[in-house]
C-alpha cells in the first residue's frame, strides 16, 4: 500500500510540474511578445485562431496519463523493492 501511495504522489508531482511549466512558458512568451505591425499589416487573421496559452487538448488526456504514469511508477517501485529483497 505504501508503494502505491508513493506512486500516486510522484505521478501527482510530475503532472503538477508539467502543468505549471506549461503555463509558465506561455505566460513568459506572452509577456515578451512584440508584434511586428508593419509585416503583419497585409495579413489579417482572426485573433482567436492565433492566441492560446498553455495546452488546448482534452482534459481526459491528463487523467489518462496520470493513471498510466501511476501504474508504471508502481511497477517500477515494486521491481526495485523485489530486487532489494533478493540481495
Amino acid at each position: 500500500m505504501k508503494t502505491i501511495r508513493l506512486a500516486l504522489l510522484l505521478s501527482t508531482a510530475l503532472h503538477l510540474i508539467y502543468v505549471v511549466a506549461t503555463f509558465g512558458i506561455g505566460f513568459i512568451r506572452t509577456l515578451n511578445y512584440e508584434p511586428d505591425i508593419i509585416a503583419e499589416a497585409d495579413n489579417v487573421t482572426m485573433l482567436q485562431n492565433e492566441a492560446a496559452i498553455g495546452t488546448t487538448g482534452s482534459p481526459f488526456y491528463l487523467g489518462f496519463t496520470f493513471i498510466v504514469l501511476t501504474v508504471i511508477l508502481a511497477l517500477g517501485l515494486f521491481m526495485v523493492q523485489r530486487i532489494r529483497q533478493t540481495r
